[in-house]
């Protein structure tokens, strides 16, 4: 007798959307995914979209991209195991990672499971039951007053984490005469031209926007709490502690010190959120989502998924291992432990954390040593399947270290992983 079929509703079509596309329709249990893209084509935040605050078709924008944005990891670790990357350098432009999706979709043929220009209103479970389906509500953007309902008896949430942008409150700012913008809004480094620029966060994107600005803007400060960078930065890019407060036109540091400036842009990160789950299904406080097992499964709904909730990590190797991961949940492949041995574990890992030194933020973080890669082999012995290579593990940590050396010149260097251990420098 054969197996019945389940519907699958998968939010999003970037990265993780396309892995769990691609696992769904690879695996011997018979699925029929419907993906929802609210863009007008796949791939997800690097889809650009020269607008900043609202589209062509009145929503919000929710890709962050920038016009000039290159990758900061090699190509090596932005791949899916079954589709290698084009000869060329190993740090792509923001055009070359969006066509290797697009080719992606094209290559296994999952745009026709893709409803493009949707937007997903809500998502309710039909019952109270760990296998319940669920009613997904939508509407295309171009018709927004006809709203559509389905029934899945699945949902793969796959809708990132770079939309929702966080700003932290700061004295004065509301007295602040000059233009505040946040990165999610960045488009083009020619904007700033003859002006002073304060940035807050010092983090990639903090550094990248300070060096592409530096190129027009008169002075950039690039504010921040870390310990002083370890790489060169151009001449006009100045490196100051956090900020105090804002006055009419000028910004005060914690030091005392001021500076006047025309611009304050915060590259102050993104706030996890799922607009069209209800608090009552899934929570997000400071940044922690619950109740998930692995950060992966809804711990009361199993057919409940998400791909993509960690943060700072390979994302395309590693959405397609937790798409596989859930794909083998739900073929019923995997011996999910009970409710009450999930939420224990659950609160094990956020307990660990703060005992490293993470705070409640970095509930989901895997930024720091090899925690990236502990969680994929926790998950890979969990599914049944092999973790990334050895490989992936060694250059990610080169290229971190080579990157904060050198911001300047590390995407000059090339690499090839040779095999499941070893990586080599190419000229």
């Amino acid at each position: 007798m054969s197996e019945p079929t389940k519907r699958v509703a998968v939010i999003g079509a970037g990265a993780a959307g396309l892995s769990a596309l691609r696992n769904l329709l690879t695996t011997t249990k018979t699925f029929i995914p419907t993906c929802f893209e609210r863009g007008s084509d796949v791939g997800g935040l690097w889809l650009y979209n020269r607008n900043t605050h609202t589209d062509d078709n009145g929503m919000p924008v929710f890709s962050s991209v920038y016009r000039d944005l290159s990758t900061n990891i090699p190509k090596d670790l932005m791949a899916f195991p079954d589709f290698p990357h084009k000869d060329g350098p190993s740090y792509l432009s923001r055009p070359d990672v969006c066509d290797y999706l697009q080719r992606y979709a094209d290559r296994y043929d999952l745009r026709k499971y893709i409803k493009m220009n949707t937007f997903v209103q809500n998502i309710r479970p039909n019952c109270k039951e760990s296998n319940t389906k669920w009613t997904v509500s939508y509407f295309d953007v171009k018709q927004k007053e006809e709203i559509h309902t389905d029934v899945f008896d699945a949902v793969i949430v796959c809708n990132g984490h770079q939309e929702k942008a966080y700003s932290p409150d700061i004295e004065g700012l509301d007295q602040f005469k000059g233009e505040v913008l946040h990165s999610h809004n960045y488009r083009t480094p020619e904007y700033f031209a003859g002006k002073n620029v304060v940035i807050l966060g010092a983090s990639f994107s903090g550094q990248d926007l300070a060096v592409g600005i530096s190129s027009f803007g008169k002075k950039i400060f690039l504010s921040h709490l870390k310990d002083p960078l370890l790489t060169v930065l151009p001449a006009n890019v100045m490196e100051r502690t956090g900020i105090k407060r804002m006055t009419k036109s000028r910004v005060v540091f914690l030091d005392d010190t001021e500076e006047e400036v025309d611009v304050l842009l915060f590259c102050t990160g993104f706030q996890t959120h799922f607009p069209f789950l209800s608090k009552d299904i899934i929570q997000v406080i400071s940044e922690r989502v619950t109740p998930v097992y692995k950060h992966i499964i809804h711990i009361k709904y199993h057919t409940l998924l998400f791909v993509g909730i960690p943060k700072l990590l390979c994302y395309f190797p590693h959405s397609f291992e937790i798409a596989r991961a859930v794909v083998n949940i739900l073929n019923g492949n995997v011996a999910l432990p009970s409710e009450d041995e999930m939420l224990e574990d659950a609160e094990k890992d956020f307990a660990q954390r703060k005992t490293e030194g993470l705070d409640d933020a970095k509930a989901h973080f895997m930024g720091d040593g090899d925690r990236q890669w502990r969680f994929n082999k926790d998950i890979a012995k969990m599914a049944g399947f092999k973790p990334l290579p050895t490989a992936f593990q060694r250059l990610w940590d080169y290229v971190t270290i080579q990157r904060d050396n050198h911001f300047l010149t590390f995407r000059k260097q090339n690499f090839k992983i040779i095999d499941s251990e070893t990586f080599v420098e190419v000229k």
